[in-house]
């Protein structure tokens, strides 16, 4: 009996390490889509800007892609209070919620703010994602985004348009990045590779527009 149970346990262990990395994009996708700032109003994605939020990863070297457990651990936490706005960029896919403090949890639901300063419009608005083993997942398209291409976020109240400027990897230890400028531009970070590495890609657009939410519904 006791053979039998040690097999059985065994046999299962073997089934979740083999079937983890699919369980863990599954629920990266999901939380993804859980969360979408869509499903909120302009009025509460305000009161969530206002919140406290923690940066544990402000220096952004200590981004790196997550295991198995620490997706199943930081899943429990994704809290929807979180979320302040929406990234979108077409040309690779990307369509995230953007959520205020660069921790495990909201790093695996989408992409995060990484000062508690920034403001969308203003100055340099750094958002951090994770690169993960599946492309298409969180900031992972990045990879393939090219000169030129439009990035949309919004807070449902305006809609800033930025027009991509610059494609660089640098490495980990490089905070500057993340600082505020007096151009009015975003930068997207991610790893540069889906495994643990001491680079970054960095991605900059400079703001070409600011027309209110609305008005693409009419």
């Amino acid at each position: 009996m006791r053979r039998k149970l040690i097999i059985t346990v065994l046999i299962l262990t073997g089934l979740v390490l083999i079937c983890s990395p699919f369980i863990k994009d599954a629920l990266i996708g999901f939380m993804s889509t859980r969360l979408s700032a869509e499903k909120l109003t302009a009025v509460q994605l305000n009161e969530n800007d206002h919140r406290q939020a923690s940066f544990d990863f402000g220096d952004f070297g200590a981004i790196q892609p997550p295991s198995f457990f620490e997706t199943l651990k930081a899943g429990a936490g994704a809290d929807p209070e979180a979320v302040v706005g929406q990234i979108t960029i077409k040309s690779v896919g990307i369509n995230l919620p953007i959520l205020k403090g660069t921790t495990s949890a909201n790093l695996l639901a989408g992409a995060t703010t990484m000062r508690p300063d920034q403001r969308m419009g203003t100055g340099n608005y750094p958002l951090a994602g994770h690169h993960m083993r599946q492309a298409s997942l969180l900031f992972g398209p990045l990879m393939h985004i090219r000169i030129g291409s439009q990035v949309v976020i919004t807070d449902l109240k305006n809609d800033y348009t930025y027009e991509i400027t610059g494609k660089r990897i640098v490495p980990e230890t490089d905070g500057s990045v993340i600082e505020q400028t007096a151009e009015k531009q975003i930068t997207l970070i991610t790893c540069d590779k889906p495994t643990r590495t001491p680079n970054r890609l960095v991605v900059t657009g400079k703001l070409i527009g600011v027309t209110p939410h609305d008005a693409k519904r009419h």
